[in-house]
């Protein structure tokens, strides 16, 4: 059971997708199949060394985290436990070969508390290896109110 219905939502885009060796095609996934969740997703390239590259940071993740990880690698990012933690968690994606949701607890900004699930899926790009990662975002603030809401961040912008 998805802690929130966009995950839901994108759990069943993924499930739904044509796949090769199991793994969805890139090409049969996109935003506009959880409109709820654009401007909540990411993509992310599976590099050969082992690291993993942001190729697109949803807008509305940028707003919430107040940076953009867009180009940047995850061994680039802060601090370093932080950098450690994301790249260990994709790195299961790509061993296991299917979607794991992560709950993940940061301090914000403000002295506020974030937390959010991350979906992160496998994507193929058409031979079947993973190529790259679809990952959803649903953030939650200390008490539980979703940081993506309007009312919450005036940085928020609907379909973005």
């Amino acid at each position: 059971m998805a802690p929130h219905p966009r995950l839901a939502a994108a759990l069943a885009a993924w499930e739904a997708a044509p796949k090769v060796d199991g793994i969805p095609l890139r090409r049969s996934v996109s935003p506009e199949l959880v409109p709820d969740a654009v401007g909540q997703i990411g993509i992310v390239d599976v590099l050969p060394t082992g690291d993993f590259r942001y190729r697109l940071f949803g807008s509305a993740l940028v707003a919430a985290l107040g940076y953009d990880a867009t180009g940047r690698l995850t061994s680039e990012l802060d601090p370093p436990e932080y950098a450690e933690l994301i790249t260990r968690q994709y790195r299961a994606v790509v061993t296991a070969r299917r979607p794991i949701l992560h709950e993940i607890r940061t301090q914000g900004s403000e002295a506020r508390m974030l937390r959010y699930f991350r979906l992160t899926a496998p994507l193929t790009l058409g031979d079947g290896r993973v190529d790259q990662l679809w990952m959803t975002v649903a953030m939650l603030g200390s008490f539980g109110e979703e940081v993506f809401n309007p009312r919450v961040t005036a940085l928020f912008r609907p379909r973005d």
